[in-house]
């Protein structure tokens, strides 16, 4: 039970965050109307099948931005198996250390411009040279989420959709204010005005 639960609400969150950052923002105007443009040309008047999520880039690249700045799993812990050095540190055997995407993705030496929101920085050949450590909204490794390739592709099918039927603005007043829990999203709700196209 408690799967069927968690992987839901790591899907419902970085769709939340996603839509309410990257297509409610007026500053964002342009990335919107390319958003738009990249659903038309895949999907046309057409509902959306699940092959389609592989084919919408920059849909997926604005997905992405969002949770490097909004990861759903924004910090775990992780039990050192033997003793080690990170960072300088001495870390015994058995020791709990704690791992932050939150912190990672914002962090001025793996990131230019951390704060930003660039969703360039997912475009297509942009992830060269860029360690696999630097993203991992979903963790990494054999505990990594068992649901992130269904979160991303749902994520992307319901922005498509969400961009042939409706053009968002944000709620006048909203802003974005994180809720920590098991996983991190929007405290307030995501409060959108939709005008449908």
């Amino acid at each position: 039970m408690s799967f069927g639960r968690s992987c839901s609400r790591d899907t419902r969150r970085p769709r939340a965050r996603s839509l309410g950052r990257s297509l409610c923002s007026p500053s964002d105007s342009e990335i919107v109307g390319r958003l738009r443009d990249e659903a038309d040309a895949v999907l046309g008047e057409r509902p959306p099948e699940f092959a389609d999520a592989t084919r919408l880039p920059l849909i997926s690249a604005v997905i992405d931005e969002a949770m490097r700045l909004y990861p759903p799993g924004w910090a775990f812990d992780r039990q050192a198996i033997d003793e080690d050095t990170i960072a300088g540190f001495r870390v015994p055997a058995g020791a709990l250390v704690v791992v932050s995407p939150w912190v990672v993705h914002r962090d001025r030496r793996v990131w230019n411009r951390p704060r930003e929101f660039d969703p360039s920085r997912f475009a297509p050949g942009q992830a060269a040279g860029r360690s696999r450590f630097a993203y991992f909204p979903f963790g990494d490794g054999p505990r990594i989420c068992i649901g992130e390739e269904l979160a991303l592709a749902e994520a992307r099918l319901i922005v498509a959709m969400t961009l042939q039927r409706f053009r968002l603005r944000p709620a006048p007043g909203w802003k974005i204010a994180v809720d920590p829990s098991v996983t991190l999203g929007p405290r307030h709700g995501v409060w959108t005005l939709l005008e449908r196209t």
